[in-house]
């Protein structure tokens, strides 16, 4: 391993990554529970604001920007595969790479939507 790094480290990387991917898919479940009709934003439970944040802000108002943590989350596991040549962190590279593409489909139909 470079730099040292043990497998139980990279391990840990690889699961919190994974983590940090699956992040915003949790957010929007959690979301529709607590605050399933009208604007999060307006809500006064901070909770429900920083998950519209992390969730359906961004697709809310068209943003192209992908969720943060989904791309924190990608980019350390992208980099532990071909950095570190770490096999574990494959596995966080095609969830991310999936979740990924995923929003980007997702993003399309405001586009398709404000074009016609």
């Amino acid at each position: 391993m470079p730099f040292g790094m043990e497998k139980t480290k990279m391990k840990k990387l690889s699961c919190f990554a994974l983590i940090l991917e699956i992040s915003p898919l949790i957010s929007f479940a959690v979301l529709a529970l607590l605050h399933p009709v009208g604007d999060p934003q307006d809500s006064r439970n901070l909770l429900v604001r920083i998950l519209d944040f992390q969730a359906t802000y961004w697709m809310r108002h068209a943003i192209p920007v992908p969720p943060p943590l989904l791309i924190a989350g990608l980019l350390l596991s992208v980099v532990l595969c071909w950095r570190f040549r770490f096999t574990a962190a494959w596995v966080g590279t095609v969830v991310g790479i999936v979740l990924f593409g995923l929003w980007c489909l997702i993003m399309v139909v405001p586009l398709l939507v404000h074009v016609n």
